[in-house]
């Protein structure tokens, strides 16, 4: 007998949506992740589980996505977020696509309990967002859902573990055994141990986004993708009250929404033979977008960048077409057809497609196994989603900011009491570690002891740590001594972490220094140096300093 029905390979949106769904079917699962959960594509996204309507010369897309929108409604509510949006136009011309845009909206809106949308006076406009254009014409109103990818990543992963799968980080796949033309197993290596292992399976499902080419060739077989990357550029504040859509420079359209307590800007689309593991927003990518929204927001320019991400579509592979054509659908490669039985892959998608995507894998992975099972998972909730949480009635139970409290319900759904109940036997657990988000010593606690978090990285991706406006100045040492703690981490290996946190941190800062921002970054610097000693930390076992260049 095989070590497993199913390997998978990646642990973004879809790897985990299809972890779950083979697990909750009663498949023995293994989901393989070289780095950590949500750590590639899915962690540069904006999160928005789009109803599709940008979409609109691909009907079937807008219903899928407009069904997914639903089920996700059901399954991960307390993950999600409704957010009023507003298309501000300029030019007589935007009003006919407008038309069209309403009517094919509203058609869906009352499944996905939203208004129809409506077409606003540049009055009523400004007094929803007063930091608009005052020489707008008019303005679209309608509202759109958002999740947070890291944790629907996580949760999708978690209730894979609890229905029987194996989940394992930092284990990167080195090789696929191929016999007689049909899978037969993986080679994995696992990074902390540096061990390697092979263990057997009947199929292996390659959803590694823009690196499923490069799974594939480990079984000889092949993936077309066309890749598109897309930078975001994130603000140091709520700069709108409500999401804005405009037109960019070229025509495209981007969007500039609110996001915790920060701001989103993006996104750009370009195709790209550059190396996934290494972009990074480029300085004209990050002009483009700022003076395109600085037409609709003219003081845009005034909110300070603290970071910028850039992240790479894995699209069908449509050539000769503008990017702006190519589907945002998704295809499903049976690698039967390359005579290679038992390898399934993805190409194209969408966040918001994750779990139909999954679902039509498991069907297919089910099939070869000669299962009969029915689908679940858009109808069993994911962990934290079982009921409703009274944010007031914790707060003062536990005698706790309402604002902390609220943050945590948001990430943790009823797993909220349970972190809470640790400050019974932990009165300083309520401690306030990151204060931009907020995020509590207990909520950390928890998370390091159930959420299988290895570093300081993976412990921002749980909660949100260091991502505000200081950027983990002043929580870094905090965390890091808790993760220590907890890990029972030496002193070589706690100050190592730091550096590789700072390391990812800085990747993201530095393509938007300018002006003031490189004098404060020199402030934060010198405390890491000058406080920390971390310029002379581990001498040269770890040579590479968080501030130099990472080209």
């Amino acid at each position: 007998m095989a070590d497993y029905d199913v390997v998978v390979i990646g642990a973004g949106s879809t790897g985990t949506a299809v972890a779950r769904d083979c697990a909750m079917r009663g498949l023995r699962t293994l989901l393989l992740e070289r780095d950590d959960i949500a750590s590639a594509t899915v962690g540069t996204c904006a999160g928005m589980i789009s109803s599709g309507l940008k979409y609109m010369d691909e009907p079937e897309i807008v219903d899928m996505c407009s069904d997914e929108v639903v089920h996700f409604l059901r399954i991960a509510r307390h993950i999600i977020m409704k957010n009023p949006i507003l298309t501000p136009m300029l030019e007589m011309s935007d009003l006919s696509s407008g038309g069209n845009f309403a009517e094919e909206y509203s058609k869906r809106a009352e499944s996905r309990d939203v208004p129809p949308v409506l077409f606003l006076t540049p009055e009523d406009s400004r007094e929803i967002e007063p930091s608009l254009n005052p020489e707008i014409i008019a303005s679209l109103y309608f509202e759109e859902y958002f999740i947070d990818p890291f944790r629907l990543c996580i949760l999708q992963a978690l209730d894979a573990k609890n229905h029987g799968a194996d989940v394992k980080t930092y284990c990167e796949l080195v090789d696929i055994d191929v016999k007689d033309g049909k899978i037969v197993g993986v080679v994995y290596f696992n990074r902390i141990t540096r061990e390697e292992k092979r263990v057997s399976t009947h199929i292996v499902i390659n959803a590694a986004g823009p690196w499923a080419s490069k799974v594939a060739k480990f079984a000889e077989a092949k993936v077309d993708l066309r890749l598109n990357k897309g930078a975001h550029v994130i603000l140091d504040r709520r700069v709108v009250n409500v999401g804005v859509i405009a037109k960019a420079v070229d025509g495209r359209m981007i969007y500039l929404f609110p996001h915790e307590n920060t701001t989103l800007l993006g996104t750009t689309a370009i195709d790209t033979w550059e190396d996934p593991d290494t972009l990074t927003a480029s300085h004209d990518e990050i002009e483009y977008l700022l003076q395109s929204m600085e037409w609709v927001i003219p003081s845009i320019r005034d909110a300070r960048i603290i970071r910028t991400m850039e992240g790479v579509r894995p699209l069908v592979a449509d050539w000769k077409i503008p990017e702006g054509k190519v589907t945002r659908g998704y295809e499903i490669i049976d690698h039967s057809s390359q005579n290679i039985k038992g390898l399934i892959s993805f190409t194209g998608g969408k966040l918001v497609m994750c779990r139909h995507m999954a679902e039509a894998a498991t069907d297919l992975a089910a099939e070869m196994l000669r299962v009969e099972t029915e689908c679940k998972t858009h109808l069993e909730p994911l962990p934290g989603n079982e009921d409703d949480v009274d944010v007031l009635a914790l707060a003062k139970e536990f005698d706790i900011s309402q604002h902390a409290v609220e943050r945590l319900r948001a990430r943790r759904g009823t797993e909220t009491r349970m972190i809470l109940e640790l400050t019974k036997d932990h009165p300083d657990w309520k401690t306030t570690i990151c204060t931009c988000e907020p995020v509590i010593e207990a909520e950390i606690r928890y998370s390091i002891r159930h959420e299988f978090p290895q570093t300081l990285n993976d412990l921002r991706r749980r909660v949100r740590l260091g991502t505000g406006p200081c950027q983990a100045t002043f929580c870094t040492y905090k965390a890091a001594a808790i993760l220590a703690d907890e890990r029972e981490l030496s002193g070589h290996d706690f100050q190592l972490d730091i550096l590789d946190f700072l390391s990812e941190r800085w990747k993201g800062k530095r393509p938007s220094f300018r002006r003031e921002q490189i004098i404060q970054e020199e402030v934060a610097q010198g405390m890491y140096a000058c406080v920390g000693n971390l310029d002379l930390t581990l001498g040269s076992v770890y040579t590479r300093k968080p501030w130099e260049d990472w080209s």
